[in-house]
């Protein structure tokens, strides 16, 4: 019977009863399948092409289908995604979609295809489904129509959802599951209303349906197995791997084990987007799974399972995960901790520095302890324990307890945490444990190559040990014990259909737009105007608040800010004494992040319009309870200085505006700028709101914010704006500013987006003056601050090494003269294609799929394509070396990951290692030097940024230019090593309006896990 845990929304079953008895066991069979991809997911294809290309991935489907049936499986599962692919808008999704009726309508596609409409994709898995006597579960999308009646209604007039059905072997279909925990690029999709907790009964146990990210979250995962009492999962996915703790194999058949349920997991087949992991579990062992990078094949897999593992006497105790933990004391150790980043959380790690020992290492209220024996201690590994007790917050936000042995990716400290493939060091004996507060731990053990452990030399015991039980020596990566603490989740906020809708339109006419923008009042002082400025900016190491998801007291919040504020009013004082006529502070400068809506709550302050003119620092309560403000006015008025600084704007609303918060009130990411009398001349919303930042709300329109000084036009914005046309091509090409502001909190990505070869390219390639500040905090890879004129760099700063801000100041023109109109298709649009004998290769940079060629001659001449894009390069090394590789690669299309935004990009790029398939991977430094370079491209856009990178992250000014026909080339031998040569091109026009820089990130953000190194904010 399929149930509801929420009967109104759930979909409920029948007893479904076969004229069979019921099954002792029964073969469950999962296919991998490397799925054909759609041409072109611009535009909206007709229905008839949309079928052409479900129908081929079916074929190959159907042929697996037939191949389980005819080896006796009773089930198959295939994997989300697997009929149509994925990167879709709205629009483009919707030829391929079908309504999907409840399942209580007893319906068989097979035999009455045109009962509900249109749905030839239903009526042919059915008649699989029936003529190979199997269940199917397949991945495909549902739509329902809506209208204004219902206040959630989207603006096209329908839901769409990511739909798992399940038709048994009678064609039937009897179970139909609408996602819940949706990923970043589907944003074609909207959530159902509330979770839907849906089972089946069949001769062979009792299943239960969720789909990929679901695993993470309580609801409805936890729930079809502790409430609702499955007997298996079925579990179609699309999942990016990610070491050292998220990888597919490991994970899902530790989410079993612990879970006490038969898995059948069934993953998506494309390496270049790091997907494969497929296979079917049990509580009790791994039955057979299939983990490939190698090959693009699909992958059929059977096994005989228990149909009602729970009932067998076998089944697994319950695991009390603390019990050994508590009752061991803490195992004291000579050095000291230290910290470490895996996929954006802080660790505590201990060095295993002998062959044998027993460590502890504690964060909060987790402990961890481990006992282990090695075969050796290799000096060229590095193991680390490592303890996690903390709230997630980067792709969205849960709460983890962790503990975990790994080993180090060099002998480096601060490697260890980053994805590892292999290893040396044998273990003979561990014991790890923990002091966890939650009963949902899952256990891993991977070995070197990304292997699995065979169940016979590891066991859990009941009181909470992962431990060794064969003495076997095993060449370890990976040993943790992964939990969860779902009770100190924090509530999913705005969470519902039709969210997706919220997006800009950034095709609004400038008459439009001015109706909107918000522009700062013109600012007249006595002062004449000035040809030349100083400008400063400051690269701030921010004082965290202590990390809380309940508000702390507005007394202890202030303290808090004032705490930076101290440390900014000494970067400030020191900037006006050495001429400064503005300085710039960071995004989060003043409270830092990692809130959630009542957590910042007590930390903003009304912000009134500009046009108010309003001193702070004269009247500090002629708009309520202002410390902020009225310290930064006095600030700027005393030290007669202009001041950016970042803080958090509060608005109250009520139900009378549709769109206001259930909480009553907006809450902005917002700049300020006082000039140096004190008055707030200033003020803007950040538009384009990053992934984590679900405590603040976006603006209903994007706003243009300007001012005017002595020195000349200004405009601002913030950090993740810089990647979209509103409001920051906006600013410069409709609006004519002379110099922009940037506070940000830029997390450094390598080999495009650190923050000091992008900001300088932006620089250059808009043709204004640019002041970057940024947060500094090592520890989340975030540095990266300078002055940029159009021409050059002025001053820059990128610190992995030490704590300490820093302060950098420069001259600069007031009113910079425009550089030379570049045409950038002119020159490689008019040389033919410079053809070699090597061949293309693929490579990821940054999810995006790039076609590369190797540069195999110390001087040569390379062209290489991709869609509309050919690059072209000359170049010239000083010496080919044996140990290093370089690749021209080039990359046209929609970027999808943590934003949705069309890219044109030609890149010269080291590789890390001499394995090709590492091109486009973080490289920090190199020793080849380039003699001479010319990069160009047929680019289709304006809006191309040139940038160079050279090894240890440095910038080479005054060493390359960029003619009026587009291209970039070297004007002497460079002064260092290149890590990066690149033109990085941005289609606005291409872009999807439903894209997601915006709090929509912070709705729909949910991880498929593997993200690389670092992300920008």
């Amino acid at each position: 019977m399929m149930t509801s845990y929420w009967p109104k929304y759930g979909a409920v079953l029948t007893l479904f009863v076969l004229s069979v008895s019921a099954l002792d066991t029964f073969i469950a069979a999962v296919y991998e399948h490397a799925v054909i991809l759609p041409n072109g997911i611009e535009t909206p294809v007709p229905k008839e092409e949309a079928l052409l290309l479900m129908n081929k991935n079916i074929d190959v489907l159907e042929k697996a289908v037939k191949l389980a049936a005819r080896q006796g499986a009773h089930i198959i599962v295939t994997p989300e995604d697997g009929v149509y692919g994925w990167v879709f808008t709205r629009e483009t999704i919707y030829p391929y979609l079908e309504d999907i009726p409840h399942p209580e309508v007893n319906w068989i596609p097979c035999k009455d295809p045109q009962r509900f409409g249109y749905a030839p994709v239903q009526e042919r898995l059915s008649c699989l489904a029936k003529d190979n006597s199997i269940y199917i579960l397949a991945n495909i999308g549902d739509k329902k129509p809506c209208n204004t009646s219902d206040t959630n209604c989207p603006p096209d007039g329908r839901y769409q959802y990511n739909t798992n059905v399940v038709f048994d072997s009678e064609g039937k279909l009897v179970a139909r599951y609408h996602k819940y925990n949706l990923f970043a690029p589907e944003i074609q999709f909207d959530f159902p209303k509330d979770p839907e907790h849906v089972t089946f009964d069949t001769p062979f146990g009792k299943f239960g349906i969720f789909t990929c990210f679901d695993i993470f979250s309580h609801d409805p995962a936890v729930v079809v197995v502790e409430e609702l009492q499955v007997d298996s999962v079925l579990y179609p996915v699309a999942w990016y791997n990610t070491l050292p703790l998220l990888s597919a194999v490991p994970f899902h058949s530790a989410w079993a084990r612990a879970m006490r349920v038969n898995l059948l997991a069934a993953a998506t087949h494309n390496t270049s987007m790091h997907m494969t992991g497929s296979g079917i579990y049990t509580p009790e062992a791994v039955k057979v799974y299939h983990y490939d990078m190698e090959t693009e094949s699909g992958q059929l897999m059977l096994s005989e399972l228990k149909s009602r593992p729970r009932r067998k006497p076998t089944h697994l105790a319950a695991v009390d995960w603390s019990a050994y933990a508590r009752s061991v004391k803490t195992f004291s150790s000579e050095q000291s901790d230290f910290l470490g980043m895996i996929y954006f959380d802080e660790f505590t790690f201990t060095e295993l520095q002998t062959s044998t020992g027993n460590y502890t290492v504690c964060q909060k209220d987790l402990c961890c302890h481990l006992t282990y024996k090695m075969s050796e201690k290799r000096s060229d590994e590095v193991y680390a324990l490592g303890a996690f007790d903390g709230l997630h917050t980067v792709e969205g936000q849960y709460y983890l307890q962790v503990c975990t042995l790994l080993k180090c990716q060099t002998t480096d400290l601060r490697t260890c945490g980053e994805p590892v493939g292999s290893a040396f060091t044998s273990f003979e004996e561990f014991s790890l444990s923990g002091t966890f507060g939650t009963s949902y731990v899952f256990p891993q053990l991977i070995l070197s190559g990304s292997q699995l452990a065979p169940e016979r030399h590891y066991e859990v015991s009941n009181d909470g040990r992962l431990k060794s039980r064969s003495g076997a020596p095993l060449p370890v990566l990976v040993m943790a014990l992964y939990g969860r603490v779902f009770e100190k989740d924090p509530p999913r906020l705005g969470q519902g259909p039709g969210k997706l809708q919220q997006s800009l339109d950034f095709s609004m006419t400038m008459s439009q737009l001015l109706t909107y923008v918000a522009i700062s009042v013109f600012c007249v002082l006595k002062a004449s105007s000035l040809d030349t400025f100083t400008a400063a900016v400051y690269e701030h190491a921010v004082i965290l608040p202590n990390a809380s998801l309940t508000a702390v007291s507005r007394q202890e919040a202030l303290a808090s800010m004032n705490q930076n504020l101290d440390l900014l009013e000494g970067a400030i004082i020191l900037a006006a004494k050495q001429g400064a006529h503005i300085i710039v502070t960071p995004e989060d400068g003043i409270y830092g992040w990692n809130f959630n809506r009542e957590s910042i709550y007590p930390y903003l302050e009304d912000i009134p319009d500009p046009q108010v003119n309003w001193i702070p620092c004269n009247h500090p309560n002629r708009f309520g309870d202002t410390p902020l403000q009225e310290r930064l006015s006095c600030l700027a008025k005393k030290h007669s200085i202009y001041i950016v600084a970042n803080i958090g704007d509060i608005k109250p609303c009520n139900s009378s505006d549709p769109q206001c918060p259930s909480d009553g009130r907006y809450q902005y990411n917002t700049d300020v700028v006082f000039d140096s009398q004190g008055k707030l001349v200033a003020r803007y919303h950040k538009q384009n709101l990053f992934m984590g930042e679900d405590q603040f709300n976006k603006p209903t329109e994007s706003e243009v914010v300007t001012f005017d000084t002595p020195f000349g036009r200004f405009g601002m914005f913030t950090c993740f704006d810089i990647l979209f046309h509103d409001p920051a091509v906006t600013l410069v090409k409709d609006f004519h500013v002379d110099t922009i502001l940037f506070p940000t909190a830029w997390m450094n990505v390598l080999p495009h987006l650190s923050a000091i070869e992008f900001h300088s390219a932006w620089a250059m390639g808009m043709g204004v003056n640019f002041l970057a500040s940024n947060i500094h905090y090592p520890k989340k890879k975030m540095t990266g601050s300078g002055i940029y004129a159009p021409d050059s760099p002025r001053a820059f700063h990128y610190d992995m090494k030490t704590k300490e801000g820093k302060l950098l100041l420069s001259q600069l023109d007031s009113h910079p003269s425009h550089p030379v109109l570049v045409n950038w298709t002119s020159y490689a649009s008019g040389i033919e294609a410079l053809s070699t004998g090597n061949q293309e290769f693929k490579s990821i940079v940054f999810f995006d799929e790039f076609t590369f060629l190797e540069l195999r001659e110390v001087t040569g001449n390379y062209t290489v394509c991709q869609n509309d894009l050919c690059c072209h390069l000359r170049y010239k090394m000083s010496e080919k070396r044996s140990d290093e590789v370089y690749a021209l690669g080039a990359f046209d299309g929609l970027h999808t990951v943590e934003g949705t935004y069309h890219l044109q990009i030609c890149t010269l790029l080291k590789c890390k290692t001499m394995g090709l398939h590492t091109c486009g991977d973080s490289v920090e430094t190199a020793s080849t030097r380039f003699d001479m370079f010319s990069l160009s491209g047929t680019f289709g856009t304006p809006y191309v940024f040139p940038e160079v990178l050279l090894s240890e992250i440095q910038l080479a000014p005054g060493e390359f230019q960029v003619s009026s026909d587009g291209r970039l080339f070297s004007l002497k031998p460079l002064s260092g090593p290149v890590l990066t040569v690149t033109l990085f091109g941005r289609l606005y026009e291409k872009d999807q309006a439903s894209n997601m820089s915006s709090d929509l990130m912070a709705q729909t953000l949910r991880v498929h896990p593997y993200i690389p190194d670092n992300i920008r904010r």
